[in-house]
């Protein structure tokens, strides 16, 4: 009788869509001969695996087919259950699965399993397996048929392009080398090796340009990732740095600029080559290696290391063509990152010279600055300048955006801000000018070339700028953009600081540009922040790393620092932090003078007396008192009451002398018959800078000099 596949006993049968018609019906003798020699036919010339299994599962019958894959007398086999026909990976998952197939009849086509063809260690092959039931017309289920075929190529052939697919999804995505070769080790370990080593040449590392291929001498590699397989991601770099042997799989994948596959025998002098490689193989001798090299336009880049144990199979030809494919497109990943690590350490490189080097001081301010190194060169900076009369503006600013560029024109802000600084601008003013200077350099970037990316990029920028005056005890302040001050008093205390909005610079706002002032008691800290840094952390967080107040400054910046997290992703991380000190009560001296003839000798008695005082050496004595004789007279002559006259000994000697008119003085160069016109240009030949101060009602001019004391008198 023909066994036949159906559908369960008891259930009636479904016809095929556009099939026959009706119910299944008794054959004819006629029918049932030829259904015999069919079967014979399908059994005997069939080049598809086919087994019938009885309702035991045992073997019945096989065709030859099955015989020639497995090299071995088909009539060997006819008895065996089925897990004993194929010696299967998984023989219990298999048996399950067929006898799911007897119990409800529904079919299971072209599934997976793995067999050995040979006792292991031989590798497994991959077998497409499709089973159905067998009944009789009576709806007896006489058994099982499997059709089988051996797929271990077309297996191997979808696994490599799974490979490739998973390498091209899953690296590159980011620019970073490390990463780039983590992701190549994560992808690897899973689909085509036990093991992965990742190694580069030290040029990756720094941007700079790769050795030639071929090198006449062997570079030093940088390990850069290690994965095993079944385990968590890649890790690296482990540090290890080794120049491979020439006589080994490494070096010459290196010279030939190919795939390199070897079977060690174990106690190769180059396994293990380093401790990454130590770490990959677990002292464990490995049943073959596969090196493929990072070769991209006459430039060795790296090698990629696999790795196969005990239990795999060997690599074959047709992974070696795998693995020089990858190694290609990685190649293409890897000069990327080196080309945007150039570029960053060149950003970065402008970034720091536009930074101040040497540590900041300033009279009367204790002053600690520190700054975080982004993900890309940003156009982050901060600034201590000294200004007339001991004050001090700290100024913190960040142009918006990431790059070369973005740090160039950081450098232009910054310079812009030091000229703009000596002119001795109120805080609102210089922000005022300082947007001016944005505007102008936003329209240089509009009128670039069309074919220019810069162009499109807007220009923007934040500022902050505070001056502090130590004689006055007083902070003037005021920002464009972003808020970025915090004070803490004395005793701890978060104090109140609400600077008025201003504009970002070189944006289209019209607001204006507003100072807030305020005291500063002697042990206030002054904190000021770019943008990411004060998001990270508030006014709360920077408050907390800023007690207690008696801290070192130098530490308190270390702590805030190293408590922003991940702020450099959203900009520069720069703090600039300051203590007020003040000055000593004796540092200043302060007169009013009526603006009479007599002015003049009033002001040069008062300036020796006081200079004599301060134990000022003597020819400091008589160049100031010129100074002030002149500055005097010039009120005298030319300016309206009050007269006022003010020393301040600090790190250097400041004369002030202010009246009600708002004119400025101008140097002159007089003729020889001239009698007059030479007392400033007298000023300006003994003092190391001057200038002119405006203020609401009046003007100051100042002159500053660098003293020494006269300790003549200690040596006696």
């Amino acid at each position: 009788m023909l066994l036949r596949a159906g559908p369960p006993a008891g259930q009636p049968v479904v016809p095929p869509r556009g099939g026959y018609e009706g119910v299944v019906r008794p054959m004819s003798p006629a029918e049932d001969s030829v259904g015999e020699l069919t079967l014979e036919a399908l059994l005997s010339q069939s080049p598809l695996g086919l087994h019938i299994f009885d309702a035991d599962l045992r073997l019945v019958r096989l065709n030859p087919a099955t015989a020639a894959m497995r090299g071995r007398d088909a009539r060997e086999l006819v008895g065996h259950p089925l897990r004993d026909v194929f010696p299967l990976e998984d023989p219990d998952a298999v048996e399950a699965l067929a006898r799911s197939v007897l119990a409800d009849g529904r079919p299971v086509l072209e599934r997976r399993v793995r067999a050995f063809t040979d006792p292991p260690p031989a590798p497994a092959r991959t077998y497409s397996v499709s089973f159905f039931r067998l009944r009789s017309q009576a709806g007896t289920v006489h058994g099982l048929a499997a059709a089988v075929v051996d797929v271990t190529e077309l297996a191997a052939a979808e696994a490599g392009s799974q490979v490739l697919g998973a390498v091209r999804t899953r690296v590159g995505g980011s620019l970073e080398t490390v990463d780039i070769c983590r992701e190549l080790a994560d992808v690897l370990a899973g689909g085509m090796a036990d093991a992965v080593v990742v190694e580069v040449v030290d040029a990756l590392m720094t941007g700079d340009d790769p050795p030639l291929f071929p090198t006449p001498d062997l570079v030093a590699l940088h390990g850069t990732a290690v994965r095993l397989r079944g385990t968590g991601p890649a890790t690296g770099p482990l540090g290890s740095s080794h120049v491979p042997d020439a006589a080994s799989p490494f070096g010459l994948a290196l010279m030939q600029g190919r795939p390199v596959t070897v079977r060690p025998a174990g106690g190769e002098a180059w396994l293990p080559a380093t401790a990454d490689h130590a770490a990959a193989l677990g002292g464990a001798t490995p049943v073959a290696v596969l090196v493929a090299p990072f070769v991209l336009r006459g430039a060795s880049l790296g090698l990629v290391t696999m790795y196969r144990r005990e239990g795999s199979p060997a690599f074959t030809d047709d992974d070696g063509a795998l693995a020089a494919t990858v190694a290609d497109y990685v190649a293409l990943c890897l000069d990327n990152s080196r080309r945007y690590t150039r570029e960053h350490a060149v950003a970065a490189t402008v970034q720091r010279r536009f930074l101040p080097r040497a540590p900041q001081s300033a009279a009367g301010l204790e002053i600690a600055q520190g700054y975080l190194p982004t993900h890309r060169a940003s156009g982050g900076w901060y600034d201590v300048i000294p200004l007339p009369g001991s004050r001090t503006a700290l100024v913190i600013g960040e142009v918006d955006g990431q790059g070369i560029h973005t740090a160039a024109t950081m450098g232009q802000l910054r310079t812009a801000l030091r000229c703009l600084a000596s002119l001795d601008l109120e805080p609102d003013e210089l922000l005022a000018r300082l947007d001016e200077t944005t505007r102008q350099l936003a329209a240089e970037r509009r009128a670039l070339p069309a074919a220019d990316p810069l162009r499109e990029h807007p220009l923007t920028a934040s500022c902050l700028c505070a001056v502090y005056d130590p004689a006055s005890g007083t902070l003037a302040a005021a920002r464009a953009g972003s808020p970025g001050l915090v004070l803490v008093s004395p005793d701890g205390a978060l104090a109140d600081v609400d600077l008025p909005d201003g504009p970002t610079l070189g944006t289209s706002e019209t607001a204006p540009f507003a100072a807030m002032r305020m005291p500063v008691p002697h042990g206030t800290v002054l904190a000021l922040t770019t943008p990411a840094l004060y998001t990270a952390l508030g006014s709360r967080g920077l408050h907390a790393g800023l007690v207690p107040p008696g801290r070192a400054l130098r530490e308190q910046c270390d702590r805030l620092l190293l408590s922003s997290g991940h702020a450099g992703r959203a900009g520069a991380v720069i703090l600039l932090l300051g203590r007020a000190a003040g000055l000593d009560r004796d540092a200043t001296a302060d007169w009013v003078l009526d603006a009479d003839e007599r002015a003049p000798a009033r002001a040069r008695s008062l300036v020796r007396a006081q200079l004599g005082h301060w134990g000022v050496r003597e020819e400091a004595v008589y160049a100031t008192e010129l100074v002030v004789s002149e500055l005097v007279t010039n009120v005298v002559r030319y300016g309206d009451p009050p007269c006022r006259l003010r020393l301040i000994n600090a790190d250097r000697l400041s004369v002030e002398v202010s009246d009600g008119e708002a004119s400025s003085p101008h140097l002159r160069h007089a003729r020889t018959t001239d009698e007059g016109g030479r007392g400033l240009y007298i000023v300006s030949q003994l003092a190391d800078r001057w200038g002119v101060r405006f203020a609401a009602t009046g003007k100051t001019v100042w002159v500053e000099q660098v003293v020494a004391e006269d300790r003549s008198w200690e040596q006696q």
